[in-house]
């Protein structure tokens, strides 16, 4: 009888040591991955809506303007097709918590991977997918967050992606399906230039470069046309 409670004891308390061990490893780590001074802009804004007197964001940027601990307060700025400045906001964020008052898609906590919850809360949103991807020039891993919503008179999809190593956004694709008229509108927007990672710098030439590529064009051209004739 001993021996048989021995049998049973002896596995469980090995079960109970690995989950004391593994538990804490396979834990999320909620951490900032940027750092006062940190910014990212967006362009390329697609707006499509019913609306045809909606003007489109020419350009938006987010600068983080103050850290503590889990929290990071955001400065949003930007401007309008028409040359109107966006009216410029403060948003404080919290990567592990999140953002109270509102839904919170500027920033995720850094590192974070496939299967993951954006927040340490019970209900939270999880990462879908990450992948490498080339941004600005330069090969970044990324994660998304899409989410679908099916309503009476409506079908919506967005993907939120994000930076991995800094959780900053860098773009959002949305498509909103009116049911009834069988039309979808598209919304999107994504990072045109950031200080989060390196750039690949476009290639800038001198003015002799140009001269020179102009040259060689009005050469070509006019050889052609001469065997034309």
């Amino acid at each position: 009888m001993k021996n048989s409670r021995l049998r049973i004891a002896f596995p469980l308390a090995c079960i109970l040591l690995m989950a004391a061990f593994v538990a804490p490893v396979c834990a999320t780590d909620y951490n900032l991955g940027v750092s006062v001074g940190s910014w990212v802009k967006y362009g390329n804004y697609v707006v499509t809506t019913p609306a045809e007197t909606i003007i489109s964001p020419d350009w938006s940027m987010i600068e983080v303007t103050g850290v503590s601990g889990k929290e990071v307060t955001l400065r949003i700025t930007g401007a309008y097709m028409n040359g109107t400045a966006i009216p410029a906001s403060t948003v404080v964020c919290n990567i592990e918590s999140g953002m109270s008052g509102g839904f919170q898609r500027y920033i995720i906590a850094a590192n974070l991977n496939t299967g993951d919850k954006t927040l340490n809360l019970a209900v939270s949103d999880i990462i879908n997918t990450t992948e490498t991807r080339t941004v600005l020039g330069t090969s970044r891993s990324v994660n998304i967050l899409n989410f679908t919503g099916s309503y009476p008179s409506q079908n919506i999809k967005i993907a939120y992606i994000y930076d991995q190593a800094s959780g900053m956004q860098i773009g959002m694709e949305m498509e909103t399906t009116l049911i009834a008229q069988a039309v979808t509108y598209t919304n999107s927007y994504r990072i045109i230039d950031t200080n989060i990672f390196e750039v690949e710098p476009i290639p800038e030439f001198s003015s002799w470069a140009l001269l020179l590529i102009l040259l060689v064009s009005v050469t070509i051209f006019e050889v052609f046309y001469k065997r034309k004739l």
